[in-house]
């Protein structure tokens, strides 16, 4: 899928970055701009369908703005045969976003009609900074029905890289396309046990109103409260939570709440044993000589405290972070389509 908005396009990139580094020094293409980013605006949907009653919600990114701030910053007119409906617009907060510095999150921009929406194909233009789209939306017979959790399809462990250390690097003959000559790589690399997860899918009139989340459990089974993820129900989700100390269990819960009365309904944990998913450790990778022949280093290798590369270099406090927690991936996961292993539970 083609993605052309400033914040939500910076997060792919930023993504795409952490998620296959080749460690190297790289220069920025692409700088977001404060705002809020709107998916729909430039893809828009074939159709939006609701429920009688019920409620539509698009899906954004929002980047270094105010939360309150935020609804301002889109116009949403909605209309049927012609005639314009009144709108509230309201912007709610999903997860964070790979972004540093500035307060950066993935957002629901919730539509809700002052009167109660009536069967019938309306047509729904939306506009910001950005640019603007229109496309129909479907209002089915049939109310908002009461909303039942969904169930994982899939609960399969996998290792996430949250971080590299010990960064080596010489002066090199060649120059990049960035204009840069430093050739960089990392020695270690922090691993993590991660649930991947996918959930099953809610009827249509229910999930448009709807939004589906994942919450992540501390050793002590208590919903850790950096660890609340959540998405549009109207697309089919997959999340990866990141678990960043060993648990003698790795449980999420899936929920969903319903985006018109604001009520929430969740289901049993989901859990993998520490048997089964691993615990953190260090992975240590260091640039083979072929690797180094091939960046035609013209000065030494070092470590960034001087020290040469082959000696022992000081401990380092903390590594460098480089992914976020599993909300920061599930949307990406949602628009690239990425897969893992898959084990029916």
């Amino acid at each position: 899928m083609k993605l052309k908005s400033r914040f939500l396009g910076a997060c792919i990139l930023a993504a795409a970055v952490a998620s296959t580094p080749d460690r190297a020094s790289a220069c920025s293409v692409s700088v977001p701009e404060p705002g809020l980013s709107i998916w729909e605006i430039d893809n828009p949907p074939e159709m939006l369908y609701t429920a009688k009653g019920g409620v539509f919600a698009l899906f954004g990114g929002l980047y270094d703005v105010e939360l309150a701030e935020a609804a301002a910053l889109v116009d949403v007119a909605l209309t049927l045969d012609g005639e314009a409906l009144a709108t509230e617009i309201e912007v709610l907060r999903l997860g964070p976003a790979l972004r540093e510095g500035e307060p950066s999150w993935t957002v629901a921009v919730v539509v809700r009609p002052v009167e109660p929406l009536q069967a019938g194909v309306y047509e729904v233009r939306v506009g910001n900074a950005d640019g603007e789209a229109t496309f129909p939306l479907t209002v089915e017979a049939e109310p908002v029905a009461a909303l039942a959790p969904p169930t994982a399809d899939v609960v399969d462990p996998l290792e996430s890289t949250i971080g590299y250390r010990g960064r080596v690097c010489c002066e090199s003959q060649l120059t990049s396309s960035c204009g840069e000559t430093e050739r960089c790589t990392f020695t270690e690399i922090d691993k993590v046990p991660a649930l991947y997860v996918e959930t099953s899918s809610l009827p249509r009139t229910q999930a448009a109103s709807a939004l589906v989340w994942v919450q992540r459990l501390d050793a002590a089974g208590q919903p850790d409260p950096d660890g609340r993820f959540a998405y549009p129900a109207r697309h089919d989700v997959s999340w990866t939570i990141d678990f960043t100390a060993a648990q003698a269990e790795y449980c999420v819960v899936l929920g969903v709440t319903n985006l018109v009365d604001g009520t929430s309904v969740s289901g049993a944990p989901q859990c993998l044993s520490r048997a089964e998913a691993g615990e953190p450790h260090v992975v240590t990778e260091e640039p083979t000589e072929e690797q180094i022949e091939s960046w035609e280093c013209v000065g030494p290798l070092e470590y960034d405290d001087g020290t040469p590369f082959g000696e022992e270099p000081p401990a380092e406090k903390s590594g460098c972070r480089v992914g976020g927690d599993g909300a920061s991936w599930a949307w990406l996961f949602v628009l690239a389509g990425l897969g893992s292993r898959r084990r029916r539970r």
